[in-house]
């Protein structure tokens, strides 16, 4: 299997720019959907400190629609396994402290406040929101384990995100000169 890479975000559909009002004549392009994971084995976290795991690089713009944690092996050791995703500048920004200890898929329970973060806020130069900002960001986990060690414990972790541009638009409105696209 061959992996490609792309300068810029891959637009799928038929119809690039809206030029009536009919099926067929409105804009039904769409980004694709990427996703970067990771799989990590904690034995040996230490009590009480931190253990940060990079998940990640996400572009300029882009908008989280998934993180999946899945426990693989279930952590023994510790009384529990307290994780949050985020930045280094705030470890929690995109996943609040939850205990994975359990083997299993994590529930999103997603507080808004989270979720926010995933999509950015909707301004009037973009209603559909910044996603993650205008500049690459790095994700990284922070697993802190309590009472005990980590014995055993291992966790997939899957980002899914699409890729916009960094003030978030799907492409640009207007050519902007010395660009252009690769259509396949």
């Amino acid at each position: 299997m061959g992996i490609a890479t792309h300068l810029g975000m891959q637009l799928i559909g038929t119809v690039k720019n809206t030029t009536g009002t009919t099926a067929g004549t409105i804009r039904n392009t769409g980004a694709t959907v990427v996703n970067q994971d990771t799989q990590y084995d904690y034995t040996g976290a230490v009590f009480g400190s931190a253990t940060s795991v990079f998940l990640g690089a996400l572009p300029a713009g882009s908008s989280i629609i998934q993180i999946n944690i899945d426990t693989l092996t279930a952590f023994t050791g510790s009384t529990a396994a307290n994780l949050t995703i985020g930045t280094p500048a705030s470890n929690a920004l995109f996943w609040a402290s939850t205990d994975i200890t359990t083997q299993g898929r994590l529930a999103n329970t997603g507080a808004a406040t989270k979720l926010v973060n995933w999509c950015g806020l909707a301004t009037a130069a973009s209603p559909d929101g910044i996603g993650i900002g205008p500049t690459d960001i790095l994700v990284y986990a922070y697993l802190t384990p309590t009472v005990a060690n980590v014995t055993a414990g291992k966790v997939q972790y899957n980002i899914i995100y699409t890729v916009n541009n960094p003030d978030g638009t799907d492409f640009p409105q207007t050519p902007v000169p010395g660009q252009f696209r690769v259509s396949y």
